[in-house]
């Protein structure tokens, strides 16, 4: 199979990037980058872009997977109007280029509680991005929606660490449903795509954080 990653320098689209270059059944991965990484293997191409001008002529042909790992925070894009532009705009571009270019299977991170009708504009926007991105033409569609994310990041985040010291200590008090509040690590989080990204099962799916949780 061929793969391409976008957000493949993030703290999980790295991660599984690295997952997808060292397994077998991967030929060939295309990685979309603002600047070149420092992974070096021979089965990974990096390609330079700017989102701002972003189109199909930029990426090859005959690729089977694309993994969408872009993401960014208020606090880092500062205002909401630069997070809708990363988390909606260059989300749902580069989505629409992987429908031009014919690529059947189709891996988004999102987050948990994402919807169009949200409260929260952070999850607002999430829904907004998958609801464009189901009503595309891809075969398959699978969207995940973690929790907190955390994991050996080289910035510090408060809530982060609050919310990884909870899963860890407290896990067993969170029930059921409650399961899908619990923080998961990065690891888990690049496994779980990786794994489901070679079942390639037809239709619209969401894998929320408890499942996420329970990869190892």
């Amino acid at each position: 199979m061929k793969a391409i990653v976008s957000g493949a320098s993030g703290f999980t689209g790295e991660k599984l990037l690295k997952r997808i270059l060292v397994d077998q059944d991967y030929t060939k991965v295309y990685a979309l980058v603002r600047k070149k990484l420092s992974i070096n293997h021979p089965k990974l191409e990096q390609i330079i872009i700017d989102f701002e001008s972003f189109t199909s002529e930029q990426i090859p042909s005959e690729i089977d997977v694309a993994f969408c790992c872009i993401g960014t925070t208020i606090k880092k894009a500062q205002t909401k109007e630069n997070f809708r532009i990363i988390d909606y705009e260059y989300i749902t571009k580069f989505a629409k280029v992987c429908e031009e270019k014919e690529i059947g299977n189709f891996h988004l991170i999102s987050a948990i509680g994402a919807s169009t009708e949200s409260y929260f504009f952070y999850q607002r926007v999430k829904g907004e991005a998958e609801c464009f991105i189901n009503s595309l033409e891809f075969e398959s569609v699978t969207i995940y929606r973690p929790s907190v994310i955390y994991g050996g990041r080289k910035e510090f985040r408060l809530f982060e660490s609050f919310a990884a010291w909870i899963s860890r200590n407290f896990k067993f008090l969170f029930i059921g449903k409650m399961n899908r509040i619990l923080a998961v690590t990065g690891d888990q989080l690049a496994k779980t795509i990786h794994i489901k990204s070679k079942q390639f099962i037809p239709g619209r799916w969401i894998i929320e954080s408890e499942e996420i949780s329970c990869t190892y």
